[in-house]
């Protein structure tokens, strides 16, 4: 995958989120803020959450479920 090289040779469908998590990490630190506590300097979760959803797809097949299930539901209301 961090290759970049998809199956068929080309660029790979998630490569450009891993590249921009890659960056993303390149310039993450903690910072402690005045009150003591640490927070991280840039958001790198976000894009990670991004790059993951690629790979793996939960929250997309999540949603087709709720669909398929409000669907199916739909039709047992008007089969009634």
């Amino acid at each position: 995958m961090s290759s970049g090289r998809g199956l068929n040779g080309g660029v790979s469908r998630c490569y450009p989120f891993f590249a921009e998590f890659k960056e993303c990490l390149k310039t993450e630190s903690l910072v402690t803020q005045d009150d003591g506590t640490r927070k991280w300097k840039n958001n790198c979760w976000e894009v990670r959450e991004d790059y993951f959803e690629c790979l793996h797809a939960k929250k997309e097949w999540a949603m087709v479920r709720k669909v398929n299930e409000e669907e199916k539901r739909q039709a047992q209301i008007s089969a009634n």
